[in-house]
């Protein structure tokens, strides 16, 4: 597989780190390539918790909303 792509950053990881940093750059126009080495999305995986920095970065890309949509609070 030789395929050329043109970026200035590659990302190595598409999980919720990688797409979200994809994403801020891809608003602030810096071209950026996500390496993922699992061959398919799945709808299924492990849980993640986000902390209180996370849900302030998600919001800060505009998509924290949505998120907290689907998101089940963990009670103390």
């Amino acid at each position: 597989m030789d395929k050329s792509v043109d970026a200035e950053i590659v990302i190595v990881g598409g999980g919720i780190c990688g797409l979200a940093t994809a994403l801020a750059l891809h608003r602030k126009r810096i071209k950026s390539v996500v390496l993922e080495r699992s061959e398919t999305v799945r709808a299924t995986g492990a849980a993640i918790i986000v902390q209180t920095n996370g849900w302030r970065a998600l919001d800060q890309l505009g998509i924290g909303s949505t998120l907290r949509e689907t998101a089940i609070q963990i009670q103390r």
